[in-house]
């Protein structure tokens, strides 16, 4: 209770002497519960400073925005964001790069596919004229026609079968 409460200055007698042989048994001694009448002039005009120096401090507190704080609370997911950004900027330049490789690949094969059709078309050309001269050469030389180029072999000679060895004995049946 406090000292301050009214309800206090109307305490049973009881009250108030076990009180007082509370305080004698913990030492504190009697103190003298006056209660003060009326303020002096000395205590009112400390009570106005106080008062006047809580109010100015009240209006001169400074306040956070609350948007400072949702761009605090905002910076890490900006940052997780930011990063994303970055990590699929790179993903993007390398796929782009892989294409490109392809893309180049993909010319290198159709390049050399056109070459190397045009070589066999140019190789089977050349066969032709060279039928075609062999044809006209054999018609124009008298011998029999022939459409390809014929060179002679001399026959060898018959193998002799005495100067052999069999290896293997023939199966028997």
């Amino acid at each position: 209770m406090s000292w301050s409460d009214p309800a206090r200055r109307f305490e049973p007698a009881e009250d108030v002497q076990l009180r007082a042989e509370l305080r004698d048994l913990l030492g504190l001694g009697s103190v003298a519960a006056s209660a003060p009448a009326a303020p002096s002039p000395e205590l009112a005009a400390l009570a106005d400073d106080l008062r006047r120096e809580a109010q100015r401090r009240r209006r001169t507190e400074r306040k956070r925005p609350t948007w400072g704080l949702l761009a605090a609370a905002a910076l890490p997911l900006l940052a997780v964001l930011a990063g994303l950004g970055t990590w699929g900027f790179q993903q993007k330049h390398r796929a782009d790069g892989l294409a490109l490789q392809a893309q180049r690949q993909e010319q290198e094969l159709t390049r050399m596919a056109a070459s190397h059709a045009a070589e066999v078309a140019r190789e089977r050309q050349a066969k032709e004229e060279v039928q075609q001269q062999l044809q006209l050469a054999s018609k124009q030389g008298g011998r029999k026609a022939e459409p390809y180029l014929v060179i002679p072999v001399e026959k060898p000679l018959k193998f002799q079968g005495d100067d052999y060895q069999r290896v293997k004995a023939k199966p028997q049946q």
